[in-house]
């Protein structure tokens, strides 16, 4: 007898160990059918021991298979990625040979014995799959898997009446991972399944792999599955990653024909250049982590003449220099343009500390219009941007109008949109980030964030806010003003981080101070100049009650500021102490927090105009992280900070303003409740909460520019 007589004879009369290995994502509905069918199988001259790997199912799939199927082995995956399931339930197999199966599917009661009884006729044969029908028709689903045309695959008779034209057992080029069983040794020798391809392809880049081995692979066509088709997955998810999988195929195995593959794709047929984009840049990550440099430079060359024909130049040089990310030969370049970065405001202060938590992690260029340093913000905000860069771009348009800010509202009749001087410059970022909601810059950069404050400008000529991928808003006064005056939905909210806290405030050292942090708009909208009539008017008519008490109006002002002076002005005559501090720095504004002991805010009085009220309310904030009760204006984004009698007073005229600042100033009990509780609420707005924000929001942008796929 022959060597190979021997080792046949032996395994047709040994036991073998078979581990059947399932993964699940959300197919509660199938698993009774599929456990069932499998446990029931003819077992004779087999030991079977069956393992299924989650995917992180929200179905509670896992807990019902322990509890009615114990005899089942339960793995949880630490992603949705189907090739990583199937890894990790393969080192957990111990059978002598792994089968492979769905779980929207049944087994015929002699499946896995037949699978054996080929895979035992062969010691090169490393995989065998069944015949795969419809379980609602019965029609043929897969009777192996062939190549068809341009590295498409289909499943060999799919959907073919089933009259016997695949009734024989025969060797084929690919196995479906549908049902298919492997043999230890071929598994061992090929090595782990690619998780790159995530789901769909896996098994056709595998059979190619066991192939190259010297592995035979094979149908068998009397064992029998039957298959409820995309049971458990859709259409749309077989049709995308069936795509995007063949060009990684075609990188991995094909090299030099990814550029021709690129017009044949169903991508580029059906007009879906965003997923060619982003798949083709998969496909080159993996080819330059598999291939020799020289086919790689050759293919980037090739790549280059077409890709501009494919998706245009800006798309083109945005390919390439993501690419460079993706290979991890540069850290993300963010640029952040602030129109109004020289101006001591909110707003500016709000993305410096988005700036200052990514300094680390990324290259980071702030884009300002007007000479100043970024050393600046360290005394405005106490906020350390020296891991920054700065550029400064001069907009020719207002430059020769030697206008001082940026005004959109200027932009009217040119025959040219003045700021494609800044989109140019968001070509050289891979996350580009307008700050201050200048909404007629077109982002060119592979990523864009629009943050919006408020929408000042109506939707007009060269109006650019839709072309952004993230429209960030700082409150839901702020969404809803975005929707009726754009027509555009915000992706995410990000309340302003507030982080004024004075480890010296007390509620018991608070002395008779009442205090307003805004800025001196020239157009008088923070209405100070109200405020300080209304607090003479308080003190003239109760001067018992307010004996001792003054105001306080704190803020930042531009050069020349004629509102200022009025004020000023005002609280000269006023026959009661009211002092007018501008641009004061961070330490002494702390000191003005920790002495006041109520807080007053104004801007939104008596205005039709939703600009002209507080978008949000971050001194507000500040004043209840230290104890100050506020007593603010009953309009934008203070509704959602401050709870009437909860926490604060919120007013709609001065009369009312006056009554309660009254009730306080005689009630010392109950403002130091309400003090504290608005201490309580002010956590809310801190910065804990919101670097957790932008954290967030930055590990969704890196895996968009990444390219990454979340299932």
């Amino acid at each position: 007898m022959t060597h190979y007589t021997l080792w046949r004879m032996k395994m047709m009369t040994n036991s073998a160990k078979i581990s059947v290995l399932t993964v699940s994502y959300n197919s509660l509905d199938f698993l009774q059918e599929f456990f069932s069918s499998v446990l029931a199988t003819n077992r004779e001259g087999l030991e079977l021991e069956v393992i299924m790997v989650d995917n992180g199912s929200s179905d509670d799939s896992v807990s019902w298979t322990r509890s009615n199927f114990p005899e089942v082995a339960v793995l949880e995956n630490d992603a949705n990625n189907y090739a990583r399931a199937l890894n990790r339930g393969i080192k957990a197999a111990s059978g002598d040979f792994i089968v492979i199966a769905n779980n929207d599917a049944r087994a015929d009661v002699d499946w896995l014995k037949r699978l054996v009884n080929v895979a035992r006729s062969n010691p090169k044969i490393g995989a065998v799959q069944s015949k795969i029908l419809f379980a609602d028709s019965l029609k043929i689903n897969s009777a192996g898997v062939m190549e068809i045309e341009e590295f498409y695959f289909k499943d060999i008779g799919f959907d073919e009446n089933d009259t016997g034209q695949y009734d024989k057992s025969r060797e084929v080029e690919y196995v479906t991972g549908g049902a298919v069983l492997f043999r230890r040794e071929c598994l061992v020798d090929v090595g782990e399944w690619d998780e790159d391809f995530i789901m769909f392809m896996e098994d056709v880049d595998y059979s190619l792999r066991c192939r190259k081995n010297g592995w035979k692979l094979w149908y068998a066509h009397d064992s029998r599955f039957y298959h409820h088709y995309h049971g458990t997955s859709s259409t749309s998810l077989c049709e995308y990653f069936c795509s995007r999988n063949r060009f990684l195929f075609i990188s991995k195995h094909h090299p030099l024909h990814l550029p021709e593959s690129i017009v044949s794709s169903h991508f580029y047929k059906k007009g879906q250049f965003d997923l060619l984009y982003r798949t083709l840049l998969h496909a080159m990550q993996k080819m330059c982590t598999c291939q020799e440099t020289n086919i790689v430079v050759e293919v980037l060359k090739k790549l280059k003449k077409c890709l501009v024909e494919y998706l245009g130049e800006v798309s083109t040089y945005n390919f390439f220099s993501q690419l460079e990310v993706l290979l991890g030969l540069r850290k993300i370049r963010v640029g952040i343009y602030d129109h109004a970065f020289h101006f001591a405001g909110g707003g500016q202060r709000y993305v410096a500390e988005i700036a200052a938590i990514i300094q680390d992690r990324y290259d980071v260029t702030y884009i300002a219009n007007n000479d100043v340093d970024l050393a600046t913000y360290q005394e405005w905000f106490d906020i350390d941007l020296s891991k920054c860069s700065l550029k400064i771009i001069k907009i020719p348009f207002y430059e020769e109008r030697n206008h001082y800010i940026p005004d959109e509202g200027m932009v009217i009749n040119e025959p040219y949109n003045v700021f494609d001087i800044i989109s140019a410059e968001s070509l050289l970022y891979d996350i580009f980030i307008n700050a201050n909601m200048l909404g007629k810059v077109n982002p060119l950069s592979p990523v864009s964030l629009f943050f919006c404050h408020f929408p000042d400008q109506e939707k007009t000529r060269f109006f650019q806010v839709d072309k952004y991928d993230y429209r960030i808003i700082n409150s839901d006064y702020t969404g809803s003003w975005m929707k009726k005056r754009w027509g555009l939905k915000a992706t995410h909210k990000l309340y302003p981080p507030v982080n004024m806290h004075n480890p010296r405030s007390t509620f018991e050292e608070k002395e008779k101070i009442i205090l307003s942090v805004s800025r001196f708009e020239q157009c008088g909208t923070k209405k100070q100049y109200e405020m300080v009539k209304a607090f003479s008017e308080l003190c003239r008519r109760n001067p018992e009650n307010m004996k001792g008490w003054k105001l306080i109006l704190v803020g930042g002002t531009v050069p020349d500021n004629h509102y200022l002076e009025q004020v000023k002005d005002a609280a000269k005559k006023a026959s009661c102490t009211i002092e007018v501090k501008a641009n004061v720095t961070v330490g002494e504004l702390k000191d003005f927090y920790r002495r006041a002991a109520i807080f007053w805010h104004a801007c939104g009085l008596e205005t039709t105009r939703p600009e002209w009220v507080e978008h949000f309310g971050m001194t507000t904030v500040e004043a209840m992280q230290n104890y100050c009760l506020p007593i603010v204006i009953d309009g934008g984004g203070q509704r959602e900070i401050v709870e009437h009698e909860v926490c604060g007073f919120r007013f709609t005229n001065l009369q009312e303003l006056q009554a309660f600042t009254l009730r306080m100033v005689d009630d010392e009990v109950l403002r130091k409740k309400l003090a504290f509780k608005a201490y309580e609420r002010s956590h809310l707005f801190d910065y804990e909460v919101f670097k957790s924000g932008v954290e967030g929001l930055l590990s969704e942008v890196e895996a968009v520019l990444l390219g990454q796929d979340v299932l």
